[in-house]
């Protein structure tokens, strides 16, 4: 217990790091796409740009199943740290790239690395946190991936005004080093389950084995169901975060003429909601459980879409996009706060290192779905001609992402156990066995 104690959090902190890198580079791209087509060349338009973009999502979305059939062979902290050298060096490639097609294999090496590192991250923090602390520790590593994914504007901005967009890049190279050490001295391995755990049913009594196989089975079948919400869940929201914000940040450049950096501060109230929001629904999840976060998440997330679809114009002032940009913050920070939590509580009697790598890969076809959907969207209902096209297909894409949200919100209702219930949990080894990666259904 004493050596779980001392690394909880290092272990937490290198995973979320990670996962915080990983995720920076889904969005970081969108305000330095014009800047590298003109460096790379006219040759580079929106379409081939837009590769830049899906290079990286692609290996993500369909490697993490594959991941934890790794894992299970070579390890799981061998692989994910394997896996943060390869995101490193494909992050220095990148930022060294002369052309468009080394540019977007450079992005696929990156999202072969980033496939691995989601996944396995989860099990890693798991492994390291006994059960009764995992609300608070997995509210910080979830505020970690959502700010990611909330932030990637706002540093792509910054770095194209102040720099270049190799820049973009090379941030994470000293500090993929620095996680690739910090792996290898803070993560341990987890357990295979024990003699006693693996044999603890062959101890009851035969005249209440039918009662306890009928009560496993329901219980099984109970949780499979709100494993699938889960994971309808994590679709869910990237479609609807990805295919808004894809051409939400968009917005105050095209239509209102803001250089990058400006259109990134314009969308800080948005970026900061899961610096201040997520350690606080860590702290109510451990009462009420992950599934009344996951609702409210998913409610501020459609009061967000619906407010822009509503009142957004080219001549909307800042102080009217506010109440939009802070629901949609809050209910990314809830959402990736409560999404480990929900995803633990109804994988526990299963294998949870297949089920994240499936939530990892369910999550980012959502984002590359939201995305392809809500281009279609808008090109049917507007397009970049100006102000007032644009902004009529970015309506468009808004309420779009309401029903998207709305989806969202009966899934999260059916999301299963509101919590892990330690009581009912078998001793520490069993915990240990939970994150061993196995075969299961999913």
């Amino acid at each position: 217990m004493t050596a779980r104690r001392y690394t909880a959090w290092p272990a937490c902190v290198v995973t979320g790091l990670a996962v915080f890198l990983c995720g920076l580079d889904h969005l970081v791209l969108l305000t330095a796409l014009p800047a590298i087509r003109s460096d790379l060349g006219r040759g580079v338009d929106a379409a081939a740009a837009g590769w830049f973009v899906n290079a990286y999502l692609v290996p993500v979305a369909v490697l993490p199943p594959l991941v934890t059939r790794l894992a299970a062979r070579f390890g799981q902290r061998r692989v994910f740290t394997a896996a943060l050298v390869v995101f490193t060096a494909g992050s220095a490639t990148a930022a060294c790239s002369a052309t468009a097609a080394l540019l977007t294999m450079a992005r696929m090496v990156q999202g072969t690395g980033a496939a691995a590192i989601a996944p396995l991250s989860l099990t890693l923090v798991a492994a390291a946190v006994p059960v009764h602390r995992r609300p608070v520790l997995l509210g910080v590593w979830g505020a970690l991936g959502g700010l990611a994914v909330a932030v990637g504007p706002v540093v792509g901005g910054a770095v194209v005004q102040w720099g270049g967009w190799q820049y973009v890049f090379w941030i994470n190279v000293p500090l993929g080093i620095l996680l690739v050490a910090a792996a290898r001295s803070f993560l341990r391995e987890p357990s295979t389950a024990t003699a006693a755990a693996a044999t603890a049913p062959t101890k009851i009594g035969p005249s209440a084995g039918w009662q306890i196989k009928t009560r496993r089975f329901r219980q099984r079948s109970r949780l499979c169901r709100g494993l699938h919400a889960v994971h309808f869940c994590g679709f869910l929201m990237h479609a609807g975060v990805f295919g808004t914000v894809f051409w939400l940040a968009q917005f105050p450049q095209t239509v209102q003429g803001h250089s990058p950096w400006e259109a990134g501060l314009r969308i800080l109230p948005w970026t900061a909601m899961p610096l201040l929001v997520a350690p606080l629904a860590g702290l109510v999840m451990g009462r009420t459980g992950a599934r009344p976060v996951l609702v409210a998440a998913f409610v501020l997330t459609t009061v967000s879409s619906g407010w822009f679809a509503l009142f957004l114009t080219p001549q909307s002032g800042y102080v009217a996009q506010l109440p939009g940009l802070l629901a949609g913050g809050m209910g990314m920070a809830l959402f990736f706060t409560a999404a480990p939590e929900a995803l633990l509580a109804n994988a526990s009697d299963l294998r949870v290192s297949d089920a994240s790598g499936f939530n990892s890969s369910v999550r980012e076809i959502g984002a590359l779905a939201g995305v392809g959907a809500s281009t279609v969207l808008f090109t049917h209902n507007g397009s970049t001609a100006g102000p007032a096209a644009f902004t009529h297909g970015l309506t468009a894409v808004l309420w779009g992402g309401v029903a998207v949200a709305g989806l969202g919100l009966l899934a999260a209702a059916a999301t299963g156990p509101a919590r892990i219930r330690v009581a009912e949990r078998t001793p520490p080894s069993a915990v240990d066995a939970a994150v061993t990666p196995q075969p299961a259904v999913l």
